[in-house]
């Protein structure tokens, strides 16, 4: 994801000065306590060298910043060090560096760095993005892992069913159609589990607030590293100074954090008062927490943690899905692999539902492969060092911003042999013709889901959306490249759009039904038709 937007160089140009008075202050600042801290005088982190005042910030690439980080990785090792107008940043480039720093030091490196931008000016400070460590966040979590832990996430077996199903049924009408009815399905799902929203059309006003409110702060790249969010001072400006489009920009992000948080829980509130609210995790929630005066125990963590769950899991299932469609058409031989082991289950006689999930390895093989190919947020969101540490022999100072490098995880030739090629094969072992998964192979969900005690709380059940998405289109179509007029395979655009989360760019695809029995089972044709 970028670092910032592009408006935000031109906006450089009037504050300068102001803002070279500002980082040299904090800069002399900084190495007067860095130095004090650092008794041993350990280095810290070896990586490129940066201008005085700017550091390396001119260095860092506006669009798929994690791709320089990838190459400094190879020049300067695992553990990366930058500053960013005065601020230390620490790029992880290896699994290994991201499991002994963030889950096994996790106690240190589960802060946030201060996002007042999206989180104060853009009205998104109860979203666990953003939140710091404390009570309001140790509430969310504790309800959305209640909710959503491995064993919990089964109650929502039924609705991810049917929307997988819903999904195919759409598409089986209008297939050059599949990524809007993609993220319809996932959107409409999360909606129904967090609110008990029915969502059935792209018109409706819910989906349509709902996508506003997630695009809304797209714009602004990587959470935390905006030049406001680096001297918050900045904010006192007006934004007009970082152009209209930032401006507006700033407005859409303030609408749209009400229309997914605070808006949707009080119209289930207002539900539960008359009794008529539908089954859902607001409702439940609602009911368990209410007092006898009338209000409701922290409320205020309660609407923030069901947000959250659409913010975090809406976006990204949508992400994982087309990009598993796009794999399918470039790959119709692993796709026919893994028809073919949905067939042997089957046998035509269902469609599949999530208890089959054990039984088919091939299939889980290929969820992990479209994870580790096209990770959906390549550079995670920044973690913070709350205390003074050491790795490797180096001193990483208290207050670093902390990068994950998800891609070059994915894509490290050490883990991953030949990585820039799909094969679902790397996470299998056959032995004595038995096909299971290799526990010696990281698993990309370690990866895409976060590390430590930021690990996304509804990781479960995204996998649970993706996995039962996969397995019900799989069954039902073959996906092919669509053709051009003399009959050549038209090659989609692998270019993804990279904001927050990474997405496929607009693609068609031909979805050619497999069989009448699965379209009957499906309920598109009647039996015997």
């Amino acid at each position: 994801m970028p670092f910032y937007s592009a408006s935000v160089s031109d906006a450089l140009a009037y504050l300068l000065p102001a803002l070279i008075t500002v980082i040299l202050v904090h800069q002399l600042s900084r190495l007067a306590k860095t130095k004090s801290r650092n008794p041993l005088g350990l280095p810290l982190p070896a990586g490129p060298k940066g201008l005085p005042l700017l550091g390396n910030i001119h260095q860092v690439p506006v669009k798929d910043s994690w791709l320089k980080f990838t190459e400094w990785g190879g020049i300067y090792g695992e553990v990366i060090g930058l500053t960013l107008l005065g601020k230390n940043v620490i790029v992880l480039n290896s699994y290994k560096a991201a499991d002994d720093l963030l889950n096994k030091r996790g106690a240190i490196y589960s802060g946030r760095s201060p996002a007042p931008l999206m989180a104060d000016y853009g009205g998104w400070y109860y979203n666990m993005v953003f939140v710091p460590m404390g009570d309001f966040m140790h509430g969310q979590r504790r309800i959305l892992n209640h909710f959503f832990n491995a064993s919990a996430v089964r109650k929502y077996s039924e609705v991810l069913t049917e929307k997988a199903r819903s999904l195919a049924r759409f598409t089986y009408s209008k297939p050059e159609r599949f990524q809007g009815f993609n993220r319809l399905h996932v959107t409409a799902t999360v909606l129904k589990i967090a609110y008990g929203f029915e969502v059935t059309s792209e018109d409706d006003p819910i989906m349509k607030e709902a996508e506003a409110s997630i695009t809304s702060g797209s714009f602004l790249g990587t959470p935390g590293t905006h030049p406001i969010d680096l001297f918050p001072i900045l904010g006192k400006l007006p934004f007009w100074i970082w152009g209209r489009k930032f401006a507006d920009g700033v407005k859409a992000m303030q609408q749209g954090a009400y229309n997914v948080g605070l808006k949707p829980f009080r119209f289930v509130k207002q539900q539960t008062a008359a009794g008529v609210a539908p089954p859902s995790m607001a409702s439940e929630l609602i009911e368990s927490h209410s007092l006898p005066d009338g209000t409701i125990k922290d409320e205020e963590i309660i609407w923030a943690a069901i947000a959250h769950l659409y913010f975090a899991g809406s976006d990204t299932t949508v992400s994982a899905v087309d990009t598993f469609a796009l794999a399918m058409m470039l790959h119709p031989q692993i796709q026919r692999k893994a028809q073919q082991e949905l067939d042997d289950l089957l046998r035509g006689e269902r469609l599949p539902d999530l208890s089959d999930r054990e039984s088919l390895p091939y299939l889980e093989a290929v969820l992990r492969e479209i994870l580790r190919w096209k990770p959906v947020t390549p550079l995670g969101i920044p973690h913070r060092l709350d205390q003074d540490d050491i790795y490797n022999d180096t001193f990483l100072p208290a207050g670093s911003m902390v990068l994950y490098n998800a891609y070059a995880m994915s894509f490290d030739p050490k883990q991953f042999p030949d990585p820039f090629t799909f094969n679902p094969d790397r996470f299998l072992t056959d032995s004595q013709g038995s096909v299971s998964l290799r526990a010696d192979v990281i698993n990309p969900e370690d990866i895409a889901f976060g590390f430590g005690r930021r690990k996304c709380p509804g990781r479960h059940l995204a996998s649970e959306a993706l996995w039962i998405n996969m397995a019900t289109i799989l069954t039902v179509f073959d996906i092919r490249l669509i053709k051009d007029q003399s009959g050549n395979d038209i090659l989609p655009d692998m270019d993804y759009h990279t904001h927050l989360v990474s997405h496929p760019k607009p693609y068609k695809g031909d979805f050619v039904s497999r069989s009448s029995s699965a379209l009957e089972l499906l309920g598109v044709l009647q039996i015997g038709s």
